[in-house]
């Protein structure tokens, strides 16, 4: 099973310095973790639209991901996301869909053979072990209004999934292309599989993110997420958990929780996802580091690290997790046969 943390704040704030990212970097590999999850922003790489269908790519954020994960023994995993300017469905909203799916995924398959294995980035940075991305999550909860701007909509996020997936296996057939974090994998994965039947024989993997107020919430969301793909008639696909964690500000919001239970919440959660049995090839906490700055934005206050560096409980916590997680042990029967 493969465990770590989103480090996406630390990238896409753009307001650390090399010595930062490298400093949190570092601390996240002490911890035995061995993945990171982060964005690929299409926006960043392809600022300007394809003319006549060429596509120019700028690499610089892309590779500074890859790059810093890699000097850390990280491997990355991509979330593929958000809209540029020129192809934005809704003017100004680069959370809405793509007016074009198939630019999306010409971005994926590009993006794939830049950091996938025998990629270009890697031929072009010898200096560095190649920690390859074979993971790739394509759009983030795409059943949430937040990130599907106007409304979530299944059909269309089901094209977008299965060129993007097509794209990418083109470039590396061993990949795993997963549907992007849901928050409601039932409803959406049953719409989607009945939009697009042909999705049942296309789905590498499903991303949830079962948040919940203390672990046992969570470990139930995940069987809950296991139970529906089997209903549906995919239960062999496995589930990434690709966001999972609790914000300590302000007090009452969405996700919230007093500082002094978080290390205890995560701990208890990253030992027992190690040993259950709902096919759960990798989890990761959301997340590594924020500013903690503003105390009425919750966003600022998920990150286990200090933004100083200084070590924390949480952090101690995240660790002592992914020891227990990766410990031999019994399974623990939570999915089989329910």
């Amino acid at each position: 099973m493969q465990l770590g943390a989103s480090v996406n704040r630390l990238f896409n704030d753009r307001t650390n310095t090399p010595a930062d990212i490298d400093r949190q970097l570092r601390a996240l590999q002490q911890t035995g973790a061995t993945i990171a999850r982060s964005d690929a922003l299409w926006e960043a790489a392809e600022p300007s639209p394809p003319i006549r269908g060429v596509h120019r790519y700028d690499w610089t954020f892309d590779d500074l991901v890859a790059g810093s994960l890699a000097a850390h023994a990280l491997r990355w995993l991509p979330i593929i996301d958000y809209s540029p300017s020129w192809t934005q469905s809704i003017p100004g909203r680069d959370h809405s869909p793509p007016r074009s799916a198939s630019d999306y995924a010409a971005y994926a398959a590009a993006l794939a053979a830049r950091y996938g294995p025998g990629g270009s980035f890697w031929s072009a940075h010898r200096s560095l072990v190649a920690r390859p991305a074979d993971i790739y999550e394509i759009w983030n909860e795409p059943d949430n209004p937040a990130f599907w701007a106007r409304s979530p909509d299944p059909a269309r996020y089901a094209e977008l999934y299965l060129l993007a997936h097509q794209a990418i296996k083109r470039v590396d057939p061993r990949s795993h292309v997963v549907v992007g974090g849901l928050t409601k994998p039932r409803s959406f994965l049953a719409a989607m599989l009945t939009d697009r039947p042909e999705l049942r024989g296309q789905l590498d993997g499903v991303g949830i993110h079962p948040y919940g107020p203390d672990p046992s919430t969570v470990v139930d969301n995940i069987r809950s997420a296991r139970l529906a793909l089997r209903s549906l008639g995919t239960g062999g696909v496995v589930l990434y958990v690709t966001e999972f964690g609790w914000t300590t500000h302000p007090k009452g919001a969405l996700n919230w929780l007093p500082e002094r239970l978080r290390p205890g919440y995560i701990e208890r959660t990253l030992a027992e996802l190690g040993h259950l049995d709902c096919g759960v090839p990798a989890a990761l906490v959301y997340t590594w580091v924020t500013p903690e700055r503003d105390l009425s934005n919750r966003e600022d206050w998920f990150g286990i690290n200090s933004p100083g560096g200084g070590a924390t409980p949480d952090a101690a916590a995240f660790a002592s997790g992914l020891r227990q997680a990766t410990a031999p042990g019994p399974q623990v029967r939570l999915c089989s046969g329910g």
